[in-house]
């Protein structure tokens, strides 16, 4: 069955024409022009018989028309042909043409992505080489070389890195780490002060200096580097670092008695001496008043943050000088005795009592002199007995005099 539309092949059993989409009609088209024709041949004939020349020719007539259809059709078939082969020709065209732009595009970006590695490639040498000479570059190296143990070469490459920015902190903070590896703390602590009498406004060199001074367990030099500062900027980056003193109850004074001293703090812990040594973390820890005994004391304190960082030392010197006894009380009183009779002396807590038989002053250390410890014998006869009472301190109190005279009687 051929399609009535292109003249193409198709089956029965397909609603369409594959070629040129036209639906396909099982029964034939009607063509009114059949019908007319017949229609004039009843009409020239006057409804009568036709003739065999008369039906010969409206035959070659209709047969004719039939033949300028299917030519008709003919060209109509061939010129979908020509249509779609010039379509398939053209779309093999633009397929050819695009394959050659993707491969046009394909080359160039092989050719663009080998220039952008070379372009990388080169940057990546170049930025090593800059980042190499750059300071970041040297304080990275720096430590690499400290790493490693190379010291004098972690030296040079800090001090280069110094001279490159010499305001910045980092490479003064490399060359202590290096000496302090070496063991060398004065040395590192030098680079310090170096750097930041150089750069007194720069906090980073302070900073880099406390954590110095924590990570070597130094941290008593922190207020004493602060305290050195007078830049009022730098104090107040650095506030949390600042810790006040420790406040005294009791002013550097003499006094007549015992005291309590109270130590008091806005900060974590107060650290305290009273043996003249320096106070640290590993000092008493202050956990209730400290008592002021007899003769001078001097209190040493420090307060401590919660970041362990301490105060400068407050330090206070007190006298307690308790007053002295009167002249001690001697019994019995100045007389004359004709029985055996025994001398004492009140002798108060902390004293000693020392007496003499010739009226001499006693004194502790005094061949002449005696130290009470009991009741004495009166002598037989005349006697000047003078007492005298000691304090821990070696001070004597007024001396008390007595004039005895013991007779015994036989009768």
């Amino acid at each position: 069955m051929k399609c009535a539309k292109c003249g193409a092949e198709i089956t029965y059993d397909l609603g369409y024409c594959p070629y040129c989409g036209a639906e396909v009609r099982i029964v034939p088209d009607y063509n009114p022009l059949d019908d007319m024709l017949a229609e004039q041949v009843r009409d020239a004939i006057g409804g009568g018989e036709t003739s065999e020349n008369e039906l010969e020719r409206y035959r070659q007539a209709v047969q004719e028309k039939l033949r300028q259809q299917k030519q008709e059709e003919q060209q109509k078939r061939e010129f979908v042909q020509r249509r779609s082969q010039i379509e398939a020709e053209e779309e093999a065209r633009r397929k050819k043409r695009l394959a050659r732009r993707r491969e046009v595009r394909r080359k160039k970006r092989r050719l663009l992505i080998g220039m952008t590695a070379a372009s990388v490639g080169l940057l990546t040498l170049l930025s090593a080489g800059i980042y190499r000479s750059s300071y970041s570059g040297k304080i990275k190296k720096g430590y690499a070389l400290a790493k490693e143990q190379k010291y004098d070469q972690a030296i040079r490459t800090f001090e280069k890195a110094v001279e490159k920015k010499p305001a910045r902190a980092e490479a003064y903070a490399g060359l202590a780490a290096v000496y302090n590896a070496q063991e060398d703390l004065d040395r590192a602590e030098m680079v310090f002060w170096d750097a930041i009498e150089a750069n007194p406004t720069s906090v980073e060199l302070y900073e880099e200096m406390i954590d110095f001074y924590i990570a070597t367990d130094q941290e008593t030099q922190i207020p004493l580097l602060l305290d050195e500062c007078e830049d009022e900027s730098v104090l107040t980056a650095l506030k949390s670092y600042q810790v006040r003193v420790p406040k005294f109850s009791l002013d550097e004074s003499k006094y007549d008695e015992v005291q309590e001293l109270t130590l008091t703090s806005k900060a974590k812990e107060i650290y305290y001496t009273i043996d003249g040594s320096e106070p640290t973390t590993d000092s008493t820890k202050y956990e209730e008043p400290i008592s002021i005994p007899e003769g001078t004391t001097t209190v040493k304190a420090i307060a401590v943050n919660k970041k362990g960082v301490p105060s400068l030392t407050e330090e206070k010197t007190y006298t307690v000088e308790l007053p002295l006894e009167d002249a001690p009380v001697v019994t019995p009183t100045t007389g004359q005795y004709y029985e055996y009779t025994m001398i004492e002396i009140e002798v108060p807590e902390g004293y000693e009592a020392y007496y003499t038989f010739n009226g001499e002053v006693p004194e502790k250390d005094s061949e002449d002199s005696y130290k009470y410890t009991e009741p004495i014998d009166m002598p037989e006869g005349n006697t000047l007995f003078s007492a005298v009472l000691i304090d821990k301190k070696g001070r004597a109190s007024a001396v008390t005099k007595r004039n005895y005279t013991l007779t015994y009687s036989y009768e």
